[in-house]
């Protein structure tokens, strides 16, 4: 067991949560680059199913893809708002979705044409288009990271702004309550 502020910390998941948390102090980026992973993961899982059930009713691998990115990117952009950028400066629900797929539409070309790339170029995508799937995602990911981290999720910088009349370089309160 480890003792930790008192508590004890006893299960594997616990002291899975606990490792991480430390890692996270010494290794912050990285830290929320891996929780942009994990919500992507389930983004794909997301992903996965909807395409599925898109096929499945319509028929259309084209049409089943776009209906599982646009679903798997709303699911991520409340995902990633809460856990993977929650100290990021608050700004209205509707702007950060908006720059959210904006910012992700570029991931999600990416996505989409290695899709259609496997689909048309090999027979088991073509059989199988669901495998196509997390291939394309991880082709994205990188691309949204970056732009998420960079435009949509900005964080306040500890020096002053230039500018104090620039209202959107304002400090605010961040997106969630702290954990």
């Amino acid at each position: 067991m480890i003792e930790r502020k008192g508590e004890r910390v006893s299960s594997p998941l616990a002291r899975l949560v606990d490792r991480l948390r430390q890692l996270e102090f010494v290794f912050p980026e990285t830290a929320r680059f891996v929780r942009f992973g994990a919500v992507g993961a389930s983004g794909v899982l997301v992903d996965c199913g909807v395409t599925y059930a898109m096929y499945m009713v319509c028929g259309s691998p084209d049409v089943a893809y776009l209906v599982g990115i646009a679903i798997a990117m709303t699911w991520n952009f409340f995902w990633n708002r809460r856990i993977t950028f929650a100290d990021a400066d608050s700004s209205p629900l509707w702007r950060q979705y908006i720059g959210f797929c904006g910012s992700c539409s570029l991931g999600a070309v990416v996505s989409w044409t290695t899709r259609v790339v496997l689909e048309k170029r090999f027979e088991l995508f073509a059989e199988h288009i669901v495998l196509a799937v997390p291939i394309g995602v991880v082709a994205g990911m990188m691309f949204n990271y970056l732009l998420c981290r960079r435009w949509v999720f900005r964080t306040a910088t500890a020096e002053p702004q230039e500018d104090p009349r620039d209202e959107a370089s304002a400090p605010r309160e961040p997106n969630t309550p702290p954990r």
